[in-house]
């Protein structure tokens, strides 16, 4: 089974979120304009989690997060 995984950049405030085929084909432009890849998402076991286990209040600071670098 194909899990689906989501490749998110990021420059500024601004995201972008690619599938594999389109990541392996940009990757290196969009570095060279200065997007930042910040995660890799499983899709499926992202959604789950924002769904059942992401409180309310806290949805949007969560989905935010996807610009930040990892630490």
């Amino acid at each position: 089974m194909n899990e689906g995984f989501v490749f998110i950049y990021a420059k500024g405030i601004e995201i972008k979120a690619l599938n594999i085929e389109k990541s392996q084909i940009l990757n290196l432009k969009l570095l060279n304009e200065g997007w930042v890849h910040t995660q890799t998402l499983n899709a499926c076991a992202y959604i789950q989690y924002l769904h059942n286990d992401c409180e309310e209040d806290s949805l949007i600071e969560e989905i935010r997060s996807l610009v930040k670098r990892p630490s």
